[in-house]
């Protein structure tokens, strides 16, 4: 889904706003103060429902200075192309209404109230996993500005653990072990209740002994009275049994009378059944006579059915090899034409090769080196030597030739240049004759080693040229000489080019014959359309007679049966006739046996036992109900023992109940959300570390670790270091932070995503990575994540954004 439009009526800076937005990347920029983050807020109003209180601490302040009423409405489009319109008001009599556009208009849907606005935002979202749409926008899917580090950085361990459990949805186990502390004392308190009731009860019994002797006595009582009563009751059960005697022979005798005309009626049914059933046997026989005058059809038709199930096998299978030949023959050809190809490259390739040869031969021919040139360019050392050793000669001889001067000078005015005083050497000669010999000889000197040096630099100019050319000689020789291995290393490949092509060549070969061992396999199948239509038309021809055989083939299959049940029939007509006899002779009988004066007689001594018997069986009622009643105590005692014995049973299910729950609470509860924890972050961890190395271009790996700690991994001085949130840098905690709220929405299955300023305390680099990350996301890059969402919106000053995103939204303009 993707949101197409909000619109703001007197909300904070905006007296009547429209924005629309396009799928994929939306930035909205402009100055402070425009109402940027009053957009992000209004769809977290309208949308998920936030309460206004969440983003302006009152719900006055979200309104427009001097407006007591605002309105939100955000128009949003489905996957299927429908489109829905939800709309909210701010202030007093506030309504949330969600319509559906039918045919260019919205309808309203009806629903009895807000929470059922929302269950219906959230199945038209995908957010229907039991968690308020308010919370997921708070904690995921549109942190507010000064919320987006949020939870990352609680110092308690405890506390960012509860606020993250919350965001993923695993808090409910942790909140199950706090909230079911007081289960243990309510069972406890239930088995104490139980206790004093089962100690109640324990009294009540105690009495049970005494009122079962006394029901005892009354026992004995009633029996002795039992007792003449079962005597006279015998004496009237043997009378009974005259009587019984009597009343059967009566009963006999009617029931013969009327077995006899049972019998009678029977029989005569029984002859029309055999009639009916001769007719039968009649008609089966008739039906074999069909079946077997048909059956030659029947076995016709079935022997062609069966072959022409062979013949339609035989077709498929020319079928699939006529197929296989299509296939095989474009594979040859395709086989040729790539043999074909690759013999012109490597034809081409070889004559380019041949060529360059040539070429480098001729160079090589050009670059030779000079004996001459070697030699004059190995003098240049020995030449710098040279001359470095005459620039000292000359550095002398300018000294010696400075210090004779300066002693000329200084003997010209009679004083010793050593002792600084008069030289008795020169004492009455002229002062220059002692040094114009030396001077003299020095200029000499001075003149061959210039010439000298001139000498030896023109020669260290033609060497320092001589040794420069051989550089450049001998470089161009090298270069020769790796064009040449790479034309021997091309060759190589040419020969191994020319081995696959051989290779494809063998193949196209076996393809070729394969072909033509099929062509001739496939004229195994000539003159099958002849043999079908053959194994047709006999079908056709032995049709009628093969339904003929079926159609009379389950009567046929009666004959047999139908003649042993007509025997049966005739054996039980005459088993019928001779009973019939039977019970005749019988009723003679009984009426010979049967006395009506001695019956009468009986009857009234029977009346007479009766009454004697009524009246002790007052006397035994009056036993009984003392009896019951006594009965009735003990058993209500009994009862009472097995409502003590019950309470005890339940009393230790509690027990047990109870240690159920103490191992729940101490061994899942307390332990469940904690391995829930660590799969999530393990989850999330690794779609994370593919954005944050995206964004921040460094060699770190990110990791969440336990309680929710954000952790960095990297190579420092050849080992591992790990630095947590507490040690990391503004901007690489904001980039870690980014990461893991991408891959944490991503893991719930949001679609859209809302982000307030997430370059804040980034450098310029890393601007422009989170912006490529973002524009990575939305193309579906694999090495940082999936396209996992259909709409994203920012709030950024960052230029690097607006190269990235789908539509840039300015506001304040």
């Amino acid at each position: 889904m993707h949101i197409l439009s909000v619109y703001l009526r007197n909300i904070k800076s905006h007296r009547e706003t429209t924005l629309e937005f396009a799928p994929g990347i939306n930035v909205l920029s402009g100055p402070n103060g425009v109402g940027k983050s009053t957009v992000f807020e209004a769809i977290g109003y309208a949308l998920f429902g936030v309460e206004a209180q969440k983003f302006v601490g009152n719900a006055d302040r979200f309104l427009s200075i001097g407006s007591k009423k605002g309105e939100i409405a955000v128009v949003f489009e489905l996957e299927q192309g429908k489109r829905y319109r939800v709309s909210r008001t701010v202030g007093t009599a506030g309504r949330w209404l969600l319509c559906r556009e039918v045919g260019g208009a919205f309808e309203v849907e009806e629903h009895k109230d807000g929470v059922e606005t929302e269950d219906r935002l959230k199945k038209l979202l995908g957010l229907d996993n039991g968690r308020p749409l308010a919370e997921q926008f708070e904690r995921v899917i549109g942190p507010f500005q000064n919320d987006f580090l949020g939870p990352f950085i609680i110092r308690q361990p405890s506390r960012r653990r509860d606020e993250f459990d919350a965001i993923l949805g695993i808090d409910a186990w942790r909140r199950t072990f706090t909230e079911t502390a007081g289960l243990g004392r309510t069972i406890r308190g239930k088995i104490e209740v139980l206790e004093t009731e089962i100690a109640l009860r324990r009294e009540q019994v105690a009495v049970l002994p005494e009122k079962r002797e006394e029901q005892q006595k009354v026992r004995a009582e009633l029996e002795s009275v039992a007792q003449e009563r079962d005597r006279k009751t015998l004496a009237l059960k043997e009378l009974e049994s005259l009587l019984r005697e009597m009343d059967g022979r009566e009963q006999i005798l009617a029931g013969l009378r009327n077995e006899v005309e049972k019998l009678t009626l029977r029989i005569a049914d029984g002859r029309q059944k055999i009639e009916i059933q001769k007719q039968r046997v009649r008609d089966a026989g008739e039906a074999a006579k069909v079946l077997e005058a048909t059956r030659p059809a029947m076995e016709a038709f079935e022997s062609a059915e069966k072959r022409l199930l062979d013949l339609r096998l035989r077709e498929k299978e020319r079928r699939d090899m006529e197929t296989g030949m299509a296939n095989l023959e474009r594979q040859a050809a395709g086989l040729k034409e790539r043999c074909q190809a690759e013999m012109r490259s490597i034809d081409r390739a070889r004559s380019e090769i041949a060529a360059e040869e040539e070429r480098i031969a001729a160079a090589g021919k050009v670059t030779g080196e000079d004996a001459a040139m070697v030699l004059l360019a190995g003098s240049l050392p020995d030449l710098r030597d040279r001359l470095a050793a005459l620039r000292n000669r000359q550095g002398l001889v300018a000294g010696r030739r400075h210090g004779l001067e300066e002693g000329r000078v200084k003997l010209s005015e009679g004083t010793c240049p050593f002792f600084q005083e008069t030289c008795l050497n020169v004492e009455g000669r002229p002062a220059g004759d002692v040094f114009s010999t030396g001077l003299a000889s020095l200029e000499k000197e001075q003149i061959l080693i210039e010439a000298e040096m001139e000498k030896l630099l023109t020669e260290e100019g033609l060497a320092e040229q001589a040794a420069a050319k051989l550089r450049e000689t001998r470089g161009r020789q090298r270069a020769l000489e790796e064009q040449s291995a790479a034309l021997a290393r091309r060759r190589k490949d040419l020969d191994a080019r020319e081995q696959d092509r051989q290779a494809l060549l063998r193949q196209q070969q076996d393809l070729e014959a394969l072909l033509q061992q099929r062509k001739k396999e496939l004229q195994a199948f000539a003159g099958l359309e002849q043999a079908i239509e053959g194994a047709e038309g006999e079908k056709t021809a032995n049709r009628e007679g093969r339904d003929a055989f079926f159609a009379h083939k389950a009567q046929a299959a009666e004959w047999t049966n139908l003649q042993e049940i007509l025997e049966k029939y005739c054996k039980l007509l005459n088993d019928l006739e001779t009973e019939k006899k039977t019970q005749a002779d019988l009723l003679q009988r009984t009426i010979d046996d049967y006395d009506q004066e001695s019956h009468a007689g009986a009857r009234k001594r029977k009346e007479s036992l009766l009454g004697e018997l009524g009246t002790m069986g007052q006397q035994i009622a009056g036993l009984e109900k003392d009896c019951g009643r006594l009965t009735e105590e003990i058993a209500r005692l009994e009862e009472i023992r097995r409502e003590m014995t019950s309470r005890e049973a339940l009393a230790a299910g509690w027990a047990r109940k109870e240690k159920l729950v103490k191992y729940l609470r101490n061994r899942v509860f307390k332990n469940v959300s904690s391995h829930l924890s660590e799969r999530f972050r393990e989850e999330i961890s690794q779609r994370a570390d593919r954005i944050y190395r995206t964004i921040s271009e460094a060699d770190e790996e990110l990791t969440w670790a336990d309680n929710y700690q954000v952790v960095l991994r990297d190579l420092h001085d050849g080992q591992v270091r790990e630095r947590s949130d507490d040690q990391l840098s503004g901007g690489q905690m904001m980039s870690a932070v980014v990461a893991l709220r991408l891959a944490l929405l991503q893991t719930i299955g949001a679609r859209i995503a809302f982000f307030d300023e997430p370059t804040s305390h980034l450098d310029g680099a890393r601007r422009e990575n989170l912006a490529r990350a973002f524009r990575a996301i939305d193309v579906g890059r694999e090495e940082v994540t999936e396209h996992w969402y259909d709409q994203l919106f920012l709030i950024s000053h960052d230029l690097s954004f607006t190269e990235i995103t789908d539509q840039v939204v300015s506001l304040g303009e």
